[in-house]
Parts: structure tokens; sequence; C-alpha cells
């Protein structure tokens, strides 16, 4: 396994990791205005912020119609702000779609 996939999420009951994550968003990558997003950073490490890689997308946790917050891409985020960038690529994980498994929703609601 390597690093990039022992990114999890948990709840005490329910583990996703990204690899699984991303299997499910499959290939569809989406242009998103910054502005529309959160910008609650976890991190403003700026060597990880240099070293963010803007060819692979964030993930976007959306429910309600609304962009809730990073899942994963957050130093890529603040990378994009950085260099003043108007959008950024990402996956979205949509907690109203029907078809997003309901250990998603549950551990992402």
């Amino acid at each position: 396994m390597k690093d990039w996939e022992r990114t999890s999420w948990t709840n005490g009951n329910v583990t996703v990791y990204i690899a699984e994550l991303i299997d499910f968003l499959g290939p569809s990558v989406h242009q998103i205005k910054i502005s529309d997003l959160p910008k609650k950073l976890t991190s403003t490490d700026p060597h990880k912020v240099n070293e963010a890689n803007l060819e692979y997308p964030i993930i976007v946790l959306e429910h309600g119609g609304i962009y809730r917050y990073i899942l994963d891409g957050n130093h890529r985020l603040q990378k994009a702000i950085d260099k003043k960038n108007i959008t950024i690529k990402a996956k979205i994980l949509d907690l109203d779609n029907s078809e997003t498994p309901e250990k998603y929703k549950k551990l992402f609601r």
C-alpha cells in the first residue's frame, strides 16, 4: 500500500480508505470555482503547499447543494489560492446522490 492510500476516515464503526472513495467517484473530474469552496484549511505547511501537484483533483464533499468541506487536497487548494487560480480540478462526493453508498452518507454527513 502506498502512503497516500493509507489516508482514511473513520467514525469507529465505518472506515473508508481514499483508494476506495476514488474508485467510487470514477474518472469524472470537474472544474470548480475556488470561491465556491470552503476555505477551512487544516495545515498551511509551506513545504507541503509548495510540493502540492495541481494536476491531481481535490475531493470535495457536497450536501444540500453546497460544498461542505475538502476531504482530500487542502494543500492543493491552498496552492491554487496562492497562485490566484479561479478554478481547481475536483472530484465531488455528493451525499444527496441516491447512488452514493450509505456508509459514505453515515460517515460524512
